[in-house]
């Protein structure tokens, strides 16, 4: 798999396969080939919840009527070591071996890298018997952060909340394969609802926010004879949270505890007409369809400095895969 398409294959749930992954998938099988790939992608989906759930405020401060801010948000999430393997047992798949006689073995995901080639064998013990070699992670090389980035504004309401939105318009990420992003979040300020907090050193809010991502990957040179081969994306994340922050002129600290919530959907689409493996010689229809599902909780603290209309803010959070988060804005 090709590095320069790594940001792609991020965003399409971590399927912009080459030809040779596709084969390699495809002929373990195809309900071998579904118990592989939800494996095999259950980390990149929760990275890629995890990574939009962030990002979306930097003050507890509300705007007043009408006035907003507009920038420009980017956010790296951390990959534990942990989260790029998986164990595999053959005993959990149909007719399958590893030609080194193991019944399980750690093996790169997505997200991970295989030291040297891991060969599993279709139909040990048969005349029909085929060696196949597990796909390596994304580039070939273990991927220890995920980047991601988008233009967010945010526009002051009545009583005490304000909208967000945050939005990438439908835009050509690599060849053959285009992502589109929006979002939309509400916050609301408790701090003039009692008298007392007014006095407070600061401020406090909640915020409900909810991104969606969209991919589309057209396959044109999957190996596999066919029509209408691609895949899509579909991702939803989701974050209900708590935010204190500092009532400081210049310089601001804010922090939130927060949960979230999301679900990761791809689907490898279209007709394949298989060469080798049980399915030789056969066409199958939308064969794999990815899902992955993740909640949890999360803290986050960062710091904003203001200058006249310009700010800039710098945070970090604690999750399933720890964030840090940059803002670029301007507004009033």
């Amino acid at each position: 798999m090709k590095k320069c398409a790594l940001l792609l294959a991020l965003l399409l749930g971590h399927t912009a396969t080459s030809q040779t992954d596709i084969d390699q998938i495809l002929e373990i099988g195809i309900e071998n080939a579904q118990r592989f790939s939800d494996d095999y992608f259950a980390s990149a989906g929760e990275s890629l919840i995890n990574a939009t759930s962030n990002g979306w405020y930097n003050t507890a401060k509300v705007k007043k009527l009408w006035h907003f801010e507009v920038g420009i948000v980017g956010n790296l999430s951390f990959v534990r070591e942990e989260k790029q393997s998986f164990i595999l047992n053959v005993l959990d798949y149909e007719n399958l071996a590893f030609s080194s006689g193991q019944v399980s073995q750690v093996v790169a995901n997505a997200l991970g890298t295989n030291q040297e080639d891991i060969v599993v064998i279709v139909n040990p013990g048969q005349a029909s018997a085929l060696e196949v070699v597990l796909p390596d992670g994304i580039g070939n090389a273990e991927i220890n952060s995920l980047p991601s980035g988008f233009i967010q504004g945010s526009l002051g309401l009545i009583k005490s909340t304000e909208i967000k939105l945050r939005f990438l318009p439908r835009i050509k990420a690599v060849e053959d394969a285009e992502i589109q992003l929006y979002g939309v979040g509400f916050q609301h300020e408790f701090t003039d609802w009692v008298y007392p907090l007014k006095r407070w050193p600061v401020r406090l809010s909640a915020l409900l926010g909810y991104t969606n991502i969209k991919g589309f990957y057209d396959i044109v040179d999957s190996g596999i004879d066919g029509v209408d081969q691609e895949v899509r994306l579909n991702t939803n994340s989701w974050l209900l949270t708590s935010i204190v922050s500092t009532k400081l002129p210049v310089l601001n600290f804010y922090g939130g505890l927060g949960y979230y919530f999301g679900s990761s959907d791809a689907d490898l689409l279209g007709t394949y007409q298989i060469q080798n493996g049980p399915l030789a010689s056969e066409t199958v229809t939308d064969p794999i369809s990815v899902k992955s599902r993740t909640n949890g909780i999360k803290a986050t603290i960062g710091a904003k400095v203001q200058y006249g209309v310009f700010k800039a803010n710098l945070d970090y959070t604690l999750q399933n895969y720890n964030n840090l988060s940059l803002g670029l804005n301007f507004g009033w």
